[in-house]
């Protein structure tokens, strides 16, 4: 695959400088959004070497990592608390970005119908058939534990007469086309689609001033519902599940990314030359030392709830701040691969469940490290996803939604 520089081609490079011109993509959030992917992959294929992993034996599929390994590495927690504590968030924050723009240029029936295609499609027609095969490694494992054995039609059915009870990755698409259609019922409300087109006093120009009001707002959502319910407990009704703690959260990220793309990048805190992007290092660095407090209560058993959920909630922002920071930044000329993976990032994150799954499985009963069999995972997984789904999407039918 070519690397190309915009600067060689003028037309290109007024592309980038204009969002609107030409395909009105922005190269820094489409490396963003795919960055954030690879993220859940990496997240995903090193879960089950981490020391908090478990296996359900009476539910296979009611566990943290469906494939859990012998060989443990107490880095892999590191990794997976740091990645849990803000990279759903930042793949919500991002996706509400453009809604505005979206919204404004088809209006709120056309943009909702193009919602449901893209991720309700993929949802209904996923959620029997990958689901399910993700999950069969799970009950292998089991099997070769108990000495009992399962075929995956047998499996398939209880999953299916039981309503899954999961959606694994899936949940993330469900819950993106509700906050999709709360955002089109607003944008119909014209006291709200004033407040978020920008015609008030307050003041989302500044990165402090508008993380201020994100930090006071999520924590507002976020505290109250940790102290209820615990911070991994799930609900919901079959596969239309969510961690309960932060739902909330999701959809404040969600809102104060819609607000931000709605005002324009010149216009809020998010701009290409901006403080924010001169700053980044700031702002993440913030988000490791809040990360570091966060381990050392943790290491020396110190229990306080309201306080690890406050440093929890500013984590997450930080560090959502450094990495939009980061890629306005440094994200300025277009590369050929990075292209590639970022229109395949969305296919990816829809079947990459499968990969991982399989590979941990594949890899029960072999002596290697476990850091070395999470990068195995790792790497297999996203060579695997990112080919099949290049492959698929060449039947137009199927590019046209993924």
């Amino acid at each position: 695959m070519a690397i190309h520089a915009v600067e060689n081609n003028p037309a290109k490079a007024d592309t980038i400088s204009n969002p609107i011109k030409g395909s009105g993509r922005r190269v820094e959030f489409d490396y963003l959004r795919s960055f954030a992917v690879t993220l859940v992959l990496f997240h995903h294929a090193i879960l089950a070497y981490s020391t908090f992993a478990f296996i359900n034996f009476k539910n296979p599929i009611a566990t943290f990592s469906p494939v859990v390994n012998e060989q443990r590495w107490r880095i892999f927690d590191l990794i997976v608390g740091f990645n849990d504590s803000f990279f759903m968030p930042l793949l919500f924050f991002v996706s509400g970005m453009f809604i505005w723009q979206s919204l404004t240029r088809k209006g709120a029936g056309k943009y909702l119908g193009g919602r449901l295609i893209r991720l309700g499609i993929p949802f209904i027609v996923c959620l029997p058939f990958l689901i399910p095969l993700a999950y069969y490694p799970a009950q292998l494992e089991v099997g070769l534990i108990t000495g009992t054995h399962s075929n995956f039609g047998t499996f398939w059915l209880k999953m299916i007469k039981s309503y899954f009870g999961t959606a694994g990755p899936l949940w993330f698409l469900w819950l993106l086309l509700s906050f999709d259609c709360l955002v089109t019922l607003f944008y119909r409300i014209t006291p709200i689609r004033n407040i978020i087109k920008g015609k008030t006093t307050i003041n989302f120009e500044r990165p402090l001033a508008f993380f201020a009001i994100l930090l006071g707002i999520s924590a507002a959502a976020y505290l109250p519902m940790v102290l209820i319910f615990g911070p991994h407990r799930w609900i919901g009704i079959g596969p239309f599940i969510v961690q309960a703690s932060r739902i909330l959260l999701y959809l404040v990220y969600f809102f104060a990314g819609t607000i931000a793309g709605s005002r324009g990048f010149d216009a809020s805190a998010i701009k290409s030359d901006g403080p924010l992007a001169n700053r980044w290092w700031v702002w993440l660095t913030t988000g490791l030392g809040s990360y570091t407090v966060l381990v050392i209560m943790n290491i020396f058993a110190i229990n306080w709830p309201i306080v690890s959920s406050l440093l929890l909630v500013g984590c997450c922002g930080t560090t959502v701040f450094g990495l939009i920071g980061f890629f306005l930044r440094f994200a300025r000329r277009r590369i050929g691969i990075l292209d590639n993976l970022s229109k395949n990032s969305y296919g990816i994150y829809i079947i990459h469940y499968v990969f991982v799954t399989w590979l941990q499985y594949l890899l029960l009963e072999n002596s290697l490290a476990p850091a070395v069999k999470g990068v195995m995972v790792f790497t297999g997984t996203l060579v695997l996803s990112w080919g099949t789904i290049a492959a698929l999407r060449r039947i137009p039918a199927i590019a046209k939604i993924i």
